[in-house]
């Protein structure tokens, strides 16, 4: 089973500067804010994961969720499709195309992730 994952935005409006992607077929204009909501909106945490991140007592905020998707765009444009986002001492293996965390991990417990075709470092500064 697949859950949606529930974060909250805690960041000020900003609007998105020029492109079609800053309008919608309306002609209004869309904010930052309500792009980056619509794209981790598609962020889902597998059962698996979630049970994962519960028992190692691994969080995520919403910097972490909007580094993680600068991530994955970054990592999609390369030509990835299953990844290994490290962020400090936990890495997470995700399914790119329809944006799943499949597992999460920390590096002390497992040093060997299997079926990944690259590997994106996150920084996390506040911890």
């Amino acid at each position: 089973m697949i859950d949606p994952v529930s974060w909250t935005w805690q960041s000020a409006e900003a609007r998105v500067r020029s492109g079609s992607s800053g309008t919608t077929s309306s002609g209004e204009a869309v904010s930052f804010r309500q792009a980056m909501q619509d794209a981790l909106a598609s962020w889902r945490v597998s059962h698996h994961a979630g049970h994962r991140m519960a028992e190692r007592g691994i969080t995520l905020d919403s910097a972490d969720w909007v580094a993680m998707e600068r991530a994955a765009q970054q990592a999609e444009a390369k030509g990835a499709r299953d990844t290994y986002m490290v962020m400090g001492d936990v890495g997470f293996v995700v399914h790119l195309p329809s944006r799943t965390v499949v597992t999460a991990l920390s590096h002390q417990e497992h040093s060997v992730v299997t079926q990944i075709d690259s590997v994106v470092f996150l920084s996390r500064p506040d911890r």
